[in-house]
């Protein structure tokens, strides 16, 4: 976070033509009835026996097969074939000699090492088995397929003449990629299964592939942000590819360039004036929220009655001083938001970014609100309506509507958002008994930022 600049408008993607690209990884799934060697698409140079090979091979069959179904519905016409094929190299192993020329291959195969992409001037998708390998090594096989999902989402955007900004279609590839994903949950795919709980580590793999925080969103190459990445992917998992399709210049991301001065300390306030203020903050937006409302979102009606928000140091810092161990909760006892400084918030200050800390406060003050609304506190429900609602004071503060002298967001802050929630909010010391996932939580979060308060619920 960082002192209140002037409100800014929203960030508008800029220029530049479709390209190659490296996905996000991680996930764990396996394919279905373990490893099937069906025959699928040829993929050429391919190593014989090699098992990223025929994860890439079965991955690109199942993509292949959900687009000849999908592409219709949405394009009025058949999905046509990658022309220039699909390709395996291994810097460390292939000729140069064996590929076929043209202005998507290097003579130099190096050049072609570390990455995946679509290459729209051959048509071809080509990718560094050595490279997936090792991501498949810590992430499992589904990482393969997501690769291949985004890539071929970008044959479906040339096949359908889309010539969008580059942040627009990386992510737009990625969210093709979350709607090919729900496909396969629902059990749609001949070789991948994957449950929706196996997909938190899945969006974690954002950290490694959104672009660097700072990074404009007009950049030639621009991928989106973290976030920006992780929400295109829930939209298509949520809406499905409809929805995908419509993304365009319009769009807003929360990729940012560093104003004057912020890049050194990458925009981080000290733990302690981010303990404080998120104090603050959270009472600014709730007295807004409930009294004089925001753009576009009529007030809730009451007051607000400010929570204390205090350490509780130490094993078991709970209401009533027994039961299990908690490191955040509501007190309605004595009204109070309780945390866990040395085991919750320094950790992930330091681990995350200072939103992190304004982002886990946010889950118990949200409780209290509705406490004292006379709105249930202790299901799956308020748990998501909460999450959501830090979503939403997210959304506002972003935004410049969150009325006086508060903190405003700066770039990276919604991404250590989505870090924390995946990374903290899942243990049973934080958010206790709701059951649900990393995954589950950072889309409650994405729909408060995206729609606002009307998308949280009462």
């Amino acid at each position: 976070m960082r002192v209140r600049r002037p409100a800014a408008g929203v960030l508008l993607a800029a220029s530049l033509a479709l390209g190659g690209c490296t996905t996000a990884v991680a996930g764990t799934a396996s394919p279905v009835g373990g490893a099937r060697t069906d025959a699928g698409p040829r993929v050429h140079l391919a190593e014989a026996g090699d098992g990223t090979d025929r994860i890439a091979r079965d991955a690109i069959t199942d993509v292949l097969a959900y687009w000849a179904r999908t592409y219709p519905r949405l394009y009025g016409e058949e999905f046509g074939a990658v022309d220039g094929g699909f390709w395996s190299i291994d810097p460390g192993e292939t000729d140069p000699g064996d590929l076929p020329g043209g202005p998507c291959f290097s003579d130099d195969v190096d050049d072609l090492a570390e990455n995946a992409s679509y290459c729209s001037e051959d048509d071809v998708v080509v990718y560094d088995r050595a490279w997936l390998a090792r991501l498949a090594d810590d992430y499992g096989p589904f990482v393969v397929a997501e690769v291949m999902a985004h890539e071929i989402g970008h044959a479906v955007q040339e096949q359908a003449g889309l010539a969008d900004p580059s942040i627009v279609a990386e992510t737009q590839a990625e969210c093709f990629a979350g709607g090919w994903t729900r496909w396969v949950v629902d059990g749609g795919a001949a070789h991948f299964s994957v449950r929706p709980e196996e997909l938190d580590p899945y969006l974690l793999g954002y950290l490694y592939f959104g672009d660097a925080v700072g990074t404009s969103p007009d950049a030639e190459d621009a991928h989106g942000s973290l976030f920006d990445q992780l929400s295109a992917f829930q939209e298509g998992y949520a809406e499905g590819p409809r929805t995908c399709a419509a993304f365009d210049a319009s769009r807003v991301f929360t990729e940012e360039e560093f104003g004057p001065g912020e890049a050194a300390d990458g925009g981080d306030l000290p733990y302690g004036d981010v303990v404080s203020g998120s104090g603050d903050l959270l009472a600014a937006f709730w007295d807004q929220a409930l009294t004089r409302g925001f753009p576009g979102t009529a007030p809730l009606g009451g007051r607000l009655d400010v929570p204390a928000v205090r350490a509780a140091d130490g094993p078991g810092p709970v209401c009533g001083g027994a039961g299990p161990e908690r490191d955040l909760q509501w007190c309605p006892e004595d009204d109070s938001v309780r945390y866990d400084a040395a085991g919750l918030l320094q950790p992930a200050y330091e681990d995350v970014g200072d939103f992190a800390v304004t982002t886990l406060l946010g889950l118990p003050y949200a409780m209290a609100v509705r406490g004292r609304r006379g709105l249930p506190v202790d299901d799956a429900a308020a748990v998501t309506a909460s999450v959501c609602a830090v979503g939403w004071l997210a959304r506002e503060l972003r935004l410049g509507h969150v009325d006086g002298p508060v903190p405003a967001v700066s770039p990276g802050d919604v991404d250590e958002a989505a870090v924390v929630l995946l990374r903290y909010a899942t243990e049973p010391t934080v958010v206790p008994g709701s059951g649900l996932s990393g995954f589950e939580l950072v889309d409650s979060f994405r729909q408060g930022f995206v729609d606002g308060g009307s998308a949280c619920g009462p």
